[in-house]
């Protein structure tokens, strides 16, 4: 696994990459990259397996706008944010960040991050049988699933797959980070950036409804998802 590592400080680099090196296995060796800046990681041109993204890096561009610069052209690349400051964690919703992890990064919150991205080179698939025929979605590059028509709209990053069948037949084939907000209506927490008591707000934009009988629900797993991000409690 290929780890790139941007921070403006020095002695954190030095640290983590210690750590990164401490966890390399002949099962599974880690190979890291550490940059002072996002200037210096851009022109090295290279695509790592994991990123490990301080937000604030000193003059030049910040985490957060590198970030959603990676994802303008790349949607798998796994970043994490490593940082001092929490408030920015919302804004890690906006770039699908794998986690945001207050520093100091420890060896557990560092092997967790290992192990999450190694389990997204393994994801979970969504068999659809679409009109033209099967196809195998990832399931965190869905988010949301809908029901219209009669048929069912599972809407991805990218597209939207038309497909025939009960809602309730896919739950089970569904993940934590997915839950039920309406009777017609599964979201995806990983896109999720606004809740109210009667709305959800996603990523894109798209708003759905919430049942009265869910909003409660659904705003309990809401701040579960948020504090995930947070801290290594998973």
């Amino acid at each position: 696994m290929h780890i790139a590592l941007i921070d403006d400080q020095a002695a954190t680099r030095k640290a983590t990459t210690k750590l990164i090196q401490q966890l390399s296995q002949p099962s599974q060796p880690l190979q890291v990259a550490a940059y002072a800046s996002a200037e210096q990681f851009l022109f090295a041109e290279r695509t790592p397996d994991l990123l490990l993204l301080d937000i604030k890096l000193g003059s030049g561009m910040d985490g957060m706008t590198l970030a959603k610069r990676i994802r303008q052209h790349d949607p798998d690349t796994a970043i994490a944010f490593v940082s001092n400051y929490d408030e920015f964690v919302f804004d890690g919703y906006d770039v699908n960040a794998i986690d945001y992890i207050i520093k100091p990064l420890t060896k557990e919150k560092l092997q967790h991050l290992i192990d999450k991205t190694a389990a997204r080179t393994q994801p979970k698939l969504l068999p659809l049988q679409t009109p033209s025929g099967l196809t195998r979605v990832p399931l965190y590059d869905i988010s949301a699933i809908e029901v219209t028509n009669h048929q069912l709209q599972v809407h991805t990053q990218k597209t939207t797959y038309t497909v025939s069948g009960q809602l309730k037949d896919f739950l089970p084939h569904l993940d934590d980070n997915f839950i039920q907000i309406y009777r017609s209506i599964v979201i995806n927490l990983n896109f999720l950036s606004q809740l109210d008591h009667h709305t959800v707000a996603m990523a894109d934009g798209t708003t759905y409804p919430v049942s009265r009988q869910q909003a409660p629900v659904v705003k309990q797993a809401f701040f579960k998802h948020f504090r995930g991000l947070t801290d290594d409690s998973d």
